[in-house]
C-alpha cells in the first residue's frame, strides 16, 4: 500500500500551537487587495461570476496581481463529495476533490482531471500561486499570512482562533476527507495545487495555525480555482 502525507492532520501539527501573531502594521490592505478599482483582467477588484457548467455563482478577490476565488469551488467533478456526504456542507462550505485515477489515492494522479476541474478562464493554482499569495498577504510570514486568510468566524473549535480576513478570501475550516474519515471541520483546511511532486502526489496548501506549503496530499481536499 501507497505511503501517504496529509496535507494537514491535526494531531500531527500540535508543534504549531502557537498563535497567530496580530501582526498588522506595515499591512495596508487597501494598496494590497483594494476592493474598489479594476484588475490586470478589466473587473472589478471584487464580485462574481457564472460557472457556465452549472449556473453556480462565485465570489472573487484581488491580492496584489492575482484573482482567486473567494469561496470553495462546488462542481461536482467526478470523484468529488461533501463533508460527511451531506449535500448542505457543499452548498455552504464547496466540495472536496481528489485528483487520483478513480479517486483512488493508491493510484497515480490523473492529470486531465486538474485541468478540467476549475471553470473556463480559471485553473487550480500551482504551489508557485500558494507562495506569491502568501508574500503578498504575510511577506512570507506562515502565521500572519494565516491570520489574514481565515475567516472572522468558524474557527470557534480552533485553539488559535479566527482570522482577520483581510482580503475577503475567507477561509472556512472545512477539514477533509483521510484515509476513508472526514475529519478536520472547524479546525483547519486543505487546497489542492496542481503541482505534482511526484507522479502520486500532488502538493497543497494548509491552513490551521499557520499557512504551510508544499507538502503532499492523500485523498481529498477543497480547491480554489484562480484566474488563467
Amino acid at each position: 500500500m501507497k505511503k501517504s502525507l496529509l496535507l494537514v492532520v491535526p494531531f500531527v501539527l500540535l508543534f504549531l500551537n502557537a498563535c497567530a501573531t496580530d501582526a498588522d502594521e506595515g499591512f495596508d490592505a487597501s494598496s494590497v487587495c483594494p476592493a474598489e478599482g479594476t484588475n490586470a483582467y478589466g473587473m472589478p477588484n471584487r464580485g462574481t461570476f457564472v460557472d457556465e457548467r452549472d449556473g453556480q455563482v462565485y465570489k472573487y478577490t484581488t491580492i496584489g496581481d492575482q484573482v482567486w476565488m473567494a469561496e470553495n469551488l462546488r462542481y461536482d467533478a467526478a470523484y468529488s463529495s461533501c463533508y460527511e456526504d451531506a449535500d448542505e456542507n457543499c452548498f455552504k462550505y464547496g466540495r472536496l476533490y481528489s485528483f487520483y485515477v478513480n479517486g483512488n489515492p493508491n493510484e497515480l494522479i490523473d492529470k486531465n482531471l486538474i485541468g478540467s476541474v476549475c471553470p473556463a478562464g480559471w485553473k487550480v493554482p500551482t504551489s508557485e500561486d500558494f507562495k506569491k499569495l502568501m508574500n503578498n498577504l504575510g511577506e512570507g510570514n506562515e502565521k500572519i499570512t494565516a491570520t489574514r486568510l481565515k475567516s472572522v468566524n468558524g474557527w470557534e473549535l480552533s485553539e488559535h482562533g479566527a482570522g482577520t480576513d483581510d482580503c475577503n478570501f475567507s477561509v472556512y475550516p472545512y477539514g477533509g476527507f483521510h484515509f476513508g474519515n472526514y475529519e478536520g471541520m472547524g479546525i483547519y483546511t486543505g487546497f489542492l495545487s496542481s503541482t505534482l511532486r511526484s507522479e502520486d502526489f500532488v502538493e497543497g496548501m494548509g491552513v490551521y495555525s499557520r499557512v504551510i506549503l508544499d507538502v503532499s496530499v492523500a485523498s481529498k481536499e477543497s480547491i480554489r480555482c484562480i484566474k488563467d
